[in-house]
């Protein structure tokens, strides 16, 4: 076979060939220099012109352990890429080559290793580390080859790590999993065979979780070193290739220290405590101290987003969760999210996303409940209703899933007085005596099919007022002498326009207030404001859409009225 490549290079011999295609051994005819030309049979152009680009990425910087790529041409619809030669054959070769010591090895390594940290270096991750992509010069020099899949998915099974394997998009970008395939092939380098071989992906997650890795006769250091390499957390893996480096240089895993973050720690446990506890105020200081001083711990963000959440500020929770998230990508916050896309209006999405936590949660009711309201807020009555009364059965003393009950029956039912059946017997909680009191009001406040709806009146009960206990909130200046400066008792407070004696505070004013205006929960150190589809209520001159919580000192304005109301006893000044 005389055949001649791109009017340049002579064939010589095939070298190789797989689901690539092949690779050739050919001569420069000018210079009489031995080259690789590798054949491409991708028939996806655009595949093909992502590898051009990655390759032309390689061709701009030296590295003595990268193999060299010279130029690539096309030839009858084909690509061809021109590379130095390596006449070692690769380290698939030699991995069970007893003369090999194993000192020789764990410098391959390293090499491979303080080679790959010059490639991150370069943003590019290579996604195919394995021994049959290190290759030998004639010299013994060795030399990391095949960026085809650089920053791309792909890789070969036995050596992609846990999130690589289900197509983590975070994966395109993160070197670690460059780390690990370093690990896998330490441990075929050392123990003679690659534990993931012939493995579903399941069974590769499985033998992780299990932490059983046929790499028990080797060293400790070594063991310590490709267990770092290969953890199914990325986090828990070396973070760099120098790391990795190192670690191979000193026969030793480091003891890693770090101040900042366990400072940081120690602030979200804080935050954490004090949201358990509802001091909200003191919770938000923290929080801004921690958003200030560390606002890269993964703790702290996860902290933040729950703060963010439970004040209902949708926005904030959801940066402080994608930033975390970005830090570490399976970070478990499946119901934190679904409660997120529930606020914003994503049902579908939340819907998916509570469900698969409580496929793993099956205990967690609060969950379970916002999958209620998932279903409440998308007029799934029936559906709601159905569930509602299988967790009464689990839960009968739980009256947050009664009244959630009651308000499906409501809806779903034609006879709106009709009360529900022995599922809220002696569960009468306050949130069901305020939505009983809206239906059978006299002086309707809603019309039931146009605005204001009856929906629109009416109460969910979120699962934080399942202990319900009266609150501690204060209405000062307040226009009616019965209750000025004084504590409001009542667990659910209702206001609208003077002339309806359905609510407790009536405000005076024309048709600019609605009948059913607002109400407080009322709840021990969790004061909230809802308005029920008025013409606009206001705290601190901020529109209130849907809920709000109110924290201190507030100033309440309904058209042209203004109360200023505190959940602070200190502060009544």
């Amino acid at each position: 076979m005389d055949k001649i490549f791109d009017k340049k290079y002579r064939f010589v011999s095939i070298i190789g060939s797989g689901g690539f295609g092949e690779v050739y051994l050919a001569r420069e005819i000018l210079t009489n220099r031995e080259v690789a030309i590798k054949k491409l049979i991708s028939k996806d152009k655009n595949e093909q012109d992502s590898i051009i680009h990655e390759i032309q990425i390689v061709s701009k910087f030296y590295h003595p352990n990268i193999v060299t790529y010279h130029h690539h041409f096309w030839s009858d619809g084909a690509l061809y890429l021109v590379m130095e030669y390596c006449s070692g054959g690769s380290l698939r070769s030699k991995i069970n080559d007893a003369k090999i010591t194993e000192t020789e090895k764990l410098k391959w390594t390293e090499t491979i290793a303080s080679a790959l940290a010059f490639v991150h270096s370069k943003s590019i991750i290579h996604h195919d580390i394995k021994p049959d992509n290190i290759l030998f010069t004639e010299e013994g020099e060795i030399k990391l080859s095949d960026f085809g899949l650089a920053n791309k998915y792909g890789g070969t099974r036995s050596y992609m790590s846990p999130e690589a394997l289900f197509n983590h998009s975070a994966s395109l970008t993160d070197e670690r999993v460059d780390v690990y395939a370093l690990g896998v092939t330490l441990i075929e380098l050392l123990c003679g065979k690659n534990p993931f071989y012939f493995k579903s992906k399941m069974e590769i997650i499985q033998m992780h979780v299990a932490g059983d890795f046929p790499i028990k006769s080797l060293p400790n250091w070594q063991q310590e070193i490709i267990l770092k390499c290969i953890n199914k957390v990325p986090e828990l893996r070396f973070q760099t290739m120098k790391d990795m480096c190192d670690s191979l240089k000193s026969h030793q895993v480091p003891i890693v220290l770090d101040k900042q973050i366990i400072k940081a720690g120690e602030v979200a446990s804080k935050i954490e405590t004090m949201l358990a506890s509802k001091k909200w105020q003191k919770a938000g200081a923290s929080v801004e101290f921690a958003a200030k001083h560390y606002p890269r711990s993964v703790n702290v963000l996860k902290a933040l987003g729950k703060f963010y959440l439970l004040q209902n500020s949708i926005n904030k929770a959801k940066t402080a969760y994608d930033e975390a998230l970005k830090l570490n990508s399976r970070l478990d916050v499946q119901k934190e999210l679904g409660w997120l896309n529930l606020e914003l209006g994503n049902y579908p999405t939340a819907i998916s996303l509570l469900s698969d936590h409580l496929h793993r949660n099956p205990s967690d009711f609060e969950s379970y409940n916002l999958l209620l309201k998932c279903f409440y807020e998308t007029n799934r009555y029936e559906v709601g209703k159905d569930l509602s009364k299988t967790l009464i059965s689990l839960a009968p003393s739980n009256t947050c899933f009664a009244n959630n009950y009651y308000l499906f029956c409501i809806m779903s039912s034609k006879e709106k007085n009709a009360l529900p059946d022995k599922f809220i017997e002696g569960k009468q909680n306050d949130f069901i005596k305020y939505n009983r009191s809206v239906i059978e009001e006299k002086q309707s406040s809603h019309s039931g099919t146009t605005n204001p709806t009856l929906k629109s009146k009416l109460v969910f009960m979120d699962y934080r007022f399942l202990n319900l206990s009266p609150g501690y909130w204060y209405l000062l200046d307040s226009i009616i002498p019965a209750i000025k400066t004084g504590r409001i008792a009542k667990t659910i407070v209702t206001i609208g326009r003077a002339g309806f004696g359905f609510n407790d505070l009536q405000v005076p004013g024309d048709t600019k207030i609605s009948r059913r205006h607002c109400i407080i929960i009322n709840c021990k150190e969790d004061v909230w404001l809802y308005d029920l589809g008025s013409t606009g209520t206001y705290l601190n001159n901020e529109k209130v859409i849907g809920k709000v919580p109110i924290i201190g000192h507030s100033i309440l304005r309904i058209g042209e009225a203004e109360y200023t109301i505190t959940t602070d006893k200190s502060k009544m000044l």
